[in-house]
C-alpha cells in the first residue's frame, strides 16, 4: 500500500466518523428548543460546509499524479484540522 492509498484511507475513515457527528448533531438541532434551533443549524451548516470541502479534497487527492498528492495533502491537513475544530466547536453549542 503506498502512502496516498494509506492517507485516503484515513480520510474516507475520518469522513465517516464525521458524518455520524453531523447526524447526531442533526437530530439534537430538531428537538424542539426554539431559543438555540438558531445556533444549532449555524453549526451544522459550517460543518457540512467543511464536510464537502473535505470530501472534496480526498477527490482530488485520488485524482492526483504520485507528485502532485503530496503538495494536495498540505491543503487536506489544514482542512483536516479545521473539521476537528468545528466539530468541537458544534458540541459545545449542542451540550
Amino acid at each position: 500500500m503506498t502512502a496516498r492509498d494509506a492517507y485516503v484511507r484515513k480520510l474516507k475513515e475520518q469522513l465517516d466518523r464525521w458524518n455520524a457527528e453531523i447526524s447526531k448533531l442533526d437530530v439534537k438541532a430538531k428537538q424542539p428548543l426554539a431559543s438555540v434551533k438558531e445556533a444549532y443549524e449555524k453549526q451544522l451548516k459550517e460543518l457540512r460546509g467543511r464536510r464537502n470541502a473535505m470530501q472534496q479534497q480526498l477527490a482530488e487527492i485520488q485524482k492526483a499524479g504520485d507528485h502532485a498528492w503530496d503538495h494536495l495533502r498540505e491543503g487536506a491537513d489544514t482542512a483536516w484540522k479545521a473539521m476537528e475544530e468545528s466539530v468541537k466547536k458544534a458540541w459545545s453549542v449542542f451540550k
